[in-house]
């Protein structure tokens, strides 16, 4: 590993994170940009299709609670290094079997095993790489180089293999090259949790996590607060890939077509996503004002979409595709930034993250199953169902946003015992 702290490292540290997440979940999502060729590949339905996160999610369960306590308790830069590096020695596997559903089903098990402390270590870095008043700076650039990685990691395969004739696998197989790239990214320019230390940067609080600090976590209200943040934002962005399949079934472009929109709207719109931590640092100097603002944006922007048919111009359907990312991804960007007004210490933050961050498990594990059992049952009819489901969201992210508030006044006004207090 590279030692120091200069300007070049300390971007190459967030470049690092950022490739790393930009691109550790493209065998996990591949259906996001390349919904139809998936589908035509593994010859299975749009339910069966969603059913790989289901899986996935499902193998996840056990480790909701070990995982983020893992986290806490061993060198983050140790787990991210077995995390990425497991994902590409997977994709690598499934390459080798990229036909089969059966392949398909283990390795997305194996995705979850191998990540099982990977969310809560990558939150808690990026947390603590500048002051309270940068966090919604820091994560705004990681996903800035999270977004543009997660485009490359979808653009440069869909031109090798569309130029080489490669098909599907061919696609597993850069998307393997891809993350070990960026393994090697991390093991050099990431520095462990000891060193960091040595200059000032802890990642853990002054005394090590406690399996009896897990109750107060969970009695915690701003650790649930984190769980509807994670469930609504994140909802959001995965879903807005839905409009891939959208513009194939609804207005009838080409799937590689469909393909080159779906890169921009799931990764390359993520270009906006510093705008989110200039909304909730330096505009409303509050990540939950900002939730309640980029709410309402989003909510009228997916009900847009009932205005369109089959005779709707095509370019404008596919463009406008493209602008729901730019508010979504401004705000998924922040989500975790919330934690500055929910008063979680250091020594239970990636507990507290990490069981909150539980709510993932329903986007990935019980959405991709029940929207795909829409488009089954009901045809171009589900796509509305979906869209409805998306503005609900949006809804209840205003109401999580405003408890968010409630919390923080009252923990500022001593009406609320605070979480480092309770447990000492």
């Amino acid at each position: 590993m590279i030692k120091g702290d200069t300007k070049f490292l300390r971007f190459m540290r967030i470049f690092s994170l950022g490739f790393m997440g930009g691109t550790i979940y493209l065998l996990m999502y591949v259906r996001y940009c390349f919904y139809d060729q998936m589908m035509e590949a593994l010859q299975c339905t749009n339910a069966q299709l969603g059913f790989l996160n289901t899986v996935c999610s499902l193998a996840g369960v056990p480790f909701f609670i070990i995982g983020p306590y893992l986290a806490d308790k061993f060198d983050a830069k140790k787990i991210l290094v077995i995390s990425v590096g497991g994902i590409t020695v997977v994709t690598f596997l499934y390459g080798l079997f990229a036909n089969s559903y059966t392949a398909a089903i283990i390795c997305w098990i194996a995705q979850a095993i191998v990540m099982i402390s990977y969310w809560s270590c990558l939150i808690k870095y990026i947390n603590n790489l500048g002051s309270e008043e940068e966090a919604g700076n820091s994560f705004g650039m990681y996903y800035l180089i999270n977004g543009l990685s997660g485009a490359f990691g979808n653009a440069f395969p869909l031109w090798v293999v569309t130029k080489f004739d490669l098909g599907y696998q061919g696609v597993i197989f850069v998307y393997g090259a891809i993350t070990l790239v960026a393994t090697i990214l991390v093991v050099v320019f990431l520095e462990d949790e000891k060193q960091l230390a040595e200059r000032g940067i802890k990642l853990k609080g002054d005394e090590p996590i406690q399996i009896k600090h897990i109750p107060y976590v969970l009695k915690w209200p701003g650790t649930y607060i984190i769980f509807f943040a994670y469930l609504t934002t994140y909802t959001l962005y995965c879903n807005v890939s839905y409009f891939n399949p959208y513009l194939v079934d609804v207005i009838g472009i080409d799937p590689d077509a469909s393909s080159v929109y779906s890169v921009i709207r799931s990764y390359g719109a993520m270009v906006v996503a510093p705008l989110g931590g200039i909304m909730a640092d330096k505009v409303f100097k509050s990540t939950s004002t900002w939730y309640i603002v980029a709410f309402v944006i989003a909510g009228i922007m997916w009900a847009v979409p009932f205005l369109f048919s089959e005779e709707s111009n095509v370019t404008m359907v596919c463009i406008y595709s493209i602008l729901p990312s730019l508010v979504i991804f401004a705000l998924y960007s922040v989500t975790y930034s919330i934690l500055r007004e929910l008063h979680i210490p250091a020594t239970v933050s990636a507990t507290a993250i990490g069981i909150g961050s539980c709510s993932g498990w329903i986007v990935d594990g019980v959405w991709p199953t029940m929207f795909g059992g829409w488009l089954d049952k009901y045809g171009n009819t589900g796509y509305t169902y979906i869209f409805i489901f998306m503005i609900a969201t949006c809804v209840f992210g205003v109401l999580n946003a405003l408890w968010a508030k409630s919390l923080d006044k009252k923990c500022k006004a001593g009406k609320e015992m605070d979480l480092s207090k309770i447990a000492e």
